[in-house]
């Protein structure tokens, strides 16, 4: 191999790498079933399931002082408040804790799909 040959190799190898760093750099990394940097919660009222990060909790009870110690209120419909849970990543279903199998595999407590 030349030195020709060894350099233009070297500089598709770079480029190769480059762009798979950038697209792992650039890629999104939560994804809706597991989403990255917040909770899933559903509304006692709506029972709309929604996602709500740290910052969004925090903003509620900075406004709200004296809900402190209280679940947050719905920020959809504004009637009920809001209990913390998982989404199941089979069905999409909402449920506060796991059930086992016999295994102590976890398992969906709604669908009883394994998680």
């Amino acid at each position: 191999m030349t030195d020709k040959q060894k350099v233009i190799l070297s500089i598709v190898a770079i480029i190769v790498a480059g762009g798979f760093v950038a697209s792992f750099i650039f890629s999104p990394s939560d994804s809706e079933d597991f989403p990255d940097g917040g909770t899933w919660y559903k509304c006692t009222a709506c029972k709309e399931m929604q996602n709500i990060d740290s910052e969004a909790k925090g903003d509620f009870y900075d406004a709200n002082p004296n809900m402190i110690g209280r679940p947050m209120g719905c920020p959809k419909c504004k009637k009920g408040s809001l209990i913390d849970g998982l989404k199941c990543p089979v069905k999409g279903c909402f449920y506060t804790q796991a059930k086992q199998k016999s295994d102590g595999s976890p398992i969906c407590p709604i669908c009883n799909s394994d998680l």
